[in-house]
């Protein structure tokens, strides 16, 4: 009798199985007269992307039409990968409350609130991934994980947390009077440091709550109402220490640099990448390039931000006379290494360095600024896709092959003659999904 049962059991499963219906799989063919599968080599044309279920099956010259896919002609537009931003920020809300603001706007949750509209901005652009280069109260991990688990719209983000500062550093936005006791905000949790033994303990505690990359604060800057950009803030030992600890976890270390010898330092402690990189000499080129150090330049950031900081509204970022008055200064010698740079090919990732509030173009204002200043479009594309994914370890993103995440933009215009066309947003699609479709509007 018990047999027999079992016999029963196994045959309701079996019949089970069997009867389960088999999901069709969710396929997008779009065709199109251009298709840049890789930033570094010429276009193929005409050209076709095959997605299935999210990731890419066929890219190159139009394949046969697979049986039951979802087709979009293009017509005469260009296809490119997604753009990858390596160095952006969130919301554009002050950390924390400043003089004569109501405390709302300061808060964690209004903060929260303008992150998620950036992300929302940053993939509607075409942006496919952004790493978020310090926040306060790990926003940028909260935000991560709310996009991972479906709840809001947005790009693959990289948090780091907070960045690695000292008390009065880059990092320090905060209008304290000196009365007050501030033994609970200036620690390793928040990201200061003091010591090496305190740069060790803030890296492991920025990865404990969730960061996927570390930012140091290497030395002063533009936007911060106490330091210059020629201070250094960590000492080699703090860095070293934090690098160490950053690489034991297999993850990467940006310095915010915009001294020469904060550069230097940086360097010697072992960090991935150079973000700005404003007093560059031959010596440090030179390391670059034999140490592997990516640099970061954030070209528009110096071109724009004195006259930005004019029109600040009071009490936001960067609105001070002092802030104006650093930016003035910084401009000439960071385009300058910029240049130099470049003359000397060094290896650029494109990071706009931005926060994408409304009216901003990220990203594209940054390439469109870094191709004013020298760059080819194509070395332009290059940076947004092929090395920024190289340098933020995203292997299935920055180019179009079978196996690779399913994300593309569709432009009018051929971006790696004419960086404007990246102006000219047509489509974009994110992991299978048409995100944005401006083609009917635009035909």
């Amino acid at each position: 009798m018990v047999a027999n049962r079992r016999v029963v059991f196994l045959a309701l499963i079996v019949g089970a199985s069997i009867a389960a219906p088999v999901r069709a799989a969710d396929v997008l063919y779009v065709r199109a007269a251009h298709v840049i599968l890789d930033a570094s080599q010429p276009a193929v044309s005409p050209g076709a992307v095959v997605i299935t279920d999210g990731v890419i099956t066929a890219a190159g010259s139009p394949p046969p039409v697979p049986a039951g896919a979802r087709e979009i002609d293009l017509g005469g537009l260009t296809i490119i990968p997604s753009l990858l931003d390596a160095h952006t920020h969130l919301g554009g809300a002050p950390p924390r409350p400043q003089p004569g603001q109501p405390t709302a706007l300061g808060s964690p949750a209004y903060a929260a609130l303008q992150a998620q509209r950036s992300v929302a901005s940053a993939l509607n652009l075409g942006i496919a991934a952004m790493r978020v280069l310090g926040t306060s109260d790990f926003l940028d991990v909260a935000i991560r994980n709310a996009i991972d688990d479906g709840l809001i719209p947005g790009p693959l983000v990289i948090p780091a947390a907070h960045p690695l500062s000292i008390i009065g550093g880059h990092d320090d936005f905060a209008p304290l009077p000196y009365t007050m006791d501030v033994r609970d905000l200036y620690t390793p949790l928040h990201g200061y440091v003091a010591s090496p033994a305190d740069a060790e303990k803030a890296v492991q505690l920025q990865i404990k709550f969730g960061a996927r990359v570390i930012k140091l604060m290497a030395s002063g800057g533009v936007g911060s109402p106490l330091d210059s950009p020629a201070d250094q803030n960590l000492t080699l030992d703090e860095m070293r220490v934090a690098v160490q600890q950053a690489h034991m976890h297999h993850m990467k270390v940006a310095a915010h640099s915009e001294s020469l010898q904060a550069t230097m330092d940086a360097m010697r402690a072992g960090v991935d990448s150079i973000e700005h990189g404003s007093e560059l000499n031959q010596e440090a080129i030179d390391y670059m390039k034999s140490h592997n150090v990516v640099l970061v330049p954030t070209v528009r950031a110096a071109a724009a931000s004195a006259t930005e900081m004019r029109n600040a509204p009071p009490g936001s970022f960067g609105a001070s006379a002092y802030s104006r008055y650093k930016a003035e200064r910084l401009a000439g010698p960071h385009l300058e290494s910029f240049a130099r740079a470049l003359r000397n090919g060094v290896t650029i990732a494109a990071g706009s360095d931005n926060a994408y509030t409304p009216g901003s173009t990220g990203l594209i204002a940054e390439l469109v600024t870094a191709v004013d200043h020298g760059m080819t479009p194509r070395q332009a594309l290059v940076a947004a896709t092929v090395n920024s994914a190289a340098l933020m370890g995203l292997e299935k993103l920055g180019r179009l092959a079978p196996n690779q995440e399913g994300d593309f933009v569709a432009v009018d215009g051929d971006p790696a003659s004419d960086i404007h066309a990246l102006e000219k947003i047509r489509l974009v699609v994110f992991k299978g999904k048409v995100i944005v479709d401006r083609t009917k509007s635009a035909s």
